[in-house]
C-alpha cells in the first residue's frame, strides 16, 4: 500500500525556489551596480567562484558519506560520456547566466532561462517520442509567443547600455539550461551528489580559460568585503550545492515530473528582487514574461 502523500516536499520545494530565485537576485546585485552604485565581482568570475564553492560542498558531502572513491568511480563509469556532455554544458551555462546579470534585471534573467522547458519538450517529443498533447501545445505557444513579446520589449525598451548583450547571453543559458535537463535524463541513476561534485569541479577547471581570456580585454572586478563573501557562499555552497540536493530529495519522494512542475515558480521570486531594485520591466515587457510563464506552467504541469 502506497503511504499516503504529506507536505513535506512541497515545503523542501518552497525552499528550493526561494533559494534560486534569490540566487538570480545576488548575482545581480554583485555583478553590476544596480545595487550598491558599483560592481562587486565580474559575472564571469563570479560563476567561477560559485562553482568551486559549490563543487567543495559537494565533496565534503561525500567525504562525510564515507563511500570510497573506487566506488564511486565503478558506480559513474558507465555515465561517463553524457557527464562529459553534461560538465560543458553546465560550464557554458554559469558562464553566460552570470555574466548577462551584469546587464540585465534578475527577472529578465530568469523568465528568459526558464523558457528552456520548451526545448526540452521538442526534443522530448522528437527524440523521446514523448506524447505531444493538446495542453503541451497551447503551453509551447504561450512560452513563445509570450517569450517573443517579452523579448521584443525588453530590446525596446532600452533599459540599459548592453541590454542586447545581456538577453544574447541570457538565451544562451536558456538553451545550456536546456541541455543540460536533458543530460540528467540520461544520468538517471548515477550517485547525485557525486554527479554534481564532477560536474562542478570539472566546470570550474574549464571555466578557468574564459578568466584568462576574459582578463585580457577588460579587468576582472573583485571587491573582497562581507557583501561579496556572504553571496560567493550563498551561490555556491546554497545555491549551488544545498539547492540541488534538496530538490534531488523531493524527485526521490513524489518524482522528478511533479517536483519540475513548481519550477516555474522561479521567475516571480526575481521579478520580486526587481522590485527592491527599482528595476521592474515596463508594463507590456511584463505581460510577455507572465504569458511566457504561464505556457511554461501549462508544459510542466502536463506529465504525460
Amino acid at each position: 500500500m502506497k503511504a499516503p502523500e504529506t507536505g513535506y516536499p512541497y515545503l523542501i520545494l518552497f525552499f528550493v525556489i526561494l533559494i534560486w530565485g534569490i540566487n538570480w537576485i545576488v548575482g545581480r546585485c554583485l555583478s553590476s551596480p544596480a545595487l550598491f552604485g558599483y560592481v562587486h565581482i565580474s559575472g564571469v568570475l563570479l560563476g567561477f567562484l560559485r562553482y568551486v564553492v559549490g563543487a567543495v560542498t559537494m565533496i565534503l558531502i561525500i567525504l562525510l558519506q564515507r563511500r570510497r572513491l573506487s566506488e564511486i568511480y565503478t558506480q559513474m563509469k558507465p555515465f561517463g560520456k553524457i557527464l562529459g556532455i553534461s560538465v560543458l554544458i553546465s560550464s557554458t551555462f554559469v558562464l553566460s547566466a552570470n555574466q548577462s546579470q551584469a546587464y540585465v534585471s534578475a527577472g529578465t534573467s530568469s523568465i528568459i532561462v526558464n523558457l528552456c522547458p520548451a526545448l526540452v519538450l521538442i526534443y522530448g517529443v522528437v527524440f523521446l517520442e514523448e506524447k505531444l498533447t493538446l495542453q503541451k501545445t497551447v503551453g509551447f505557444a504561450f512560452g513563445f509567443l509570450g517569450g517573443l513579446l517579452f523579448l521584443y520589449n525588453s530590446l525596446s525598451s532600452h533599459s540599459g547600455p548592453h541590454v542586447g548583450l545581456g538577453i544574447f547571453l541570457s538565451a544562451i543559458a536558456t538553451v545550456a539550461w536546456a541541455g543540460y535537463t536533458i543530460t540528467l535524463h540520461y544520468l538517471e541513476g548515477a550517485n547525485r551528489v557525486a554527479v554534481l561534485g564532477i560536474q562542478l569541479t570539472v566546470s570550474s577547471l574549464l571555466i578557468v580559460p574564459f578568466l584568462v581570456i576574459y582578463s585580457m580585454t577588460s579587468p576582472l572586478e573583485f571587491i573582497i568585503d562581507i557583501w561579496s563573501i556572504l553571496g560567493i557562499l550563498f551561490c555556491g555552497a546554497i545555491s549551488s550545492g544545498v539547492a540541488y540536493i534538496l530538490y534531488f530529495k523531493t524527485i526521490e519522494l513524489i518524482g522528478a515530473p511533479k517536483s519540475a512542475s513548481f519550477l516555474f515558480l522561479i521567475p516571480f521570486v526575481s521579478l520580486l528582487g526587481d522590485v527592491f531594485l527599482h528595476e521592474l520591466p515596463s508594463p507590456a515587457t511584463l505581460i510577455g514574461g507572465i504569458v511566457a510563464i504561464i505556457g511554461v506552467a501549462l508544459i510542466k504541469q502536463d506529465r504525460r
